[in-house]
């Protein structure tokens, strides 16, 4: 259970009123890697790739922007030899909003995995979902851009440190596997104002937990006394099971101590 303790709404007021200055610094302090997110420089993608769509034709990186500014691919977390997808990971796609908002500001949002289109196309199925999500099973998309990892392939870059930097600082180094995340890139020209016509720029990567934000989940619970119940559930990852899995007792809740009990 929480570790709180019981006041009078006037005793209340002054303890929320310190949280509130709190959170507004966070919100201050968001703001601020905002901007320096955005004054990131940008790097060239010159490898060509050619994704597989649903139907198992081809697309270029280029083709996935679908004449927007922007794009947003997010590294879905499905092996080649998985069948299902990451249950972390789709807990973030069941998060995924109306895409036609983010077009309407110029920007397109995909998923991409190396699991074979197939095996993609029965997941996406079975989850109900809309989202464009491609397959780059043949290709280095997920190497190139940190999504997957396999020292056989390449030296591992996990968040942007190599395997000598992981171990210095204490934390798991794992030699191959798959790593959540998403990548921007933004497309060059007179469309952005950037860069060259015809070319595709590589403006930022986040992995770990740089997704958190999206998953809205977790910031509901965020908010609340018992927060987000870590380890209660026996679930893998994030400790969600994906929503066709919950059984009618799981959606009685964690087994926590009852209100009023």
């Amino acid at each position: 259970m929480a570790n709180v303790k019981i006041v009078s709404a006037e005793e209340y007021l002054p303890h929320r009123l310190a949280l509130l200055e709190a959170e507004k610094e966070n919100t201050r302090a968001r703001d601020a890697v905002t901007r320096q997110r955005k004054a990131l420089p940008i790097v060239e993608v010159t490898t060509k790739y050619e994704l597989t769509k649903e139907d198992g034709s081809r697309a270029s990186l280029g083709e996935l922007f679908d004449g927007r500014a922007q794009l947003i691919v997010y590294h879905f977390m499905f092996d080649p030899e998985w069948e299902a997808g990451c249950s972390s990971c789709t807990l973030l796609a069941d998060h995924v909003p109306d895409l036609r908002h983010l077009h309407g500001h110029s920007t397109t949002w995909v998923a991409v995995s190396r699991a074979p289109i197939e095996k993609i196309n029965a997941y996406k199925k079975r989850m109900g979902w809309t989202f464009p999500w491609f397959s780059s099973f043949d290709l280095p998309f997920n190497y190139d851009f940190n999504g997957s990892q396999d020292d056989s392939v390449r030296p591992v870059i996990s968040n942007f440190r190599n395997k000598d930097e992981i171990l210095k600082r204490g934390q798991e180094y794992y030699p191959k596997g798959e790593q959540p995340g998403h990548s921007v890139f933004i497309a060059g020209g007179k469309l952005t104002g950037i860069g060259e016509k015809g070319k595709i720029y590589h403006s930022y990567s986040s992995y770990a937990r740089g997704g958190e934000p999206i998953i809205n989940t977790l910031t509901w619970l965020d908010m609340t006394p018992l927060g987000r119940q870590d380890g209660v559930s026996g679930a893998e990852g994030l400790g969600f099971k994906r929503h066709d899995e919950y059984t009618e007792e799981d959606l009685k809740g964690l087994p926590v101590q009852k209100v009023g009990a």
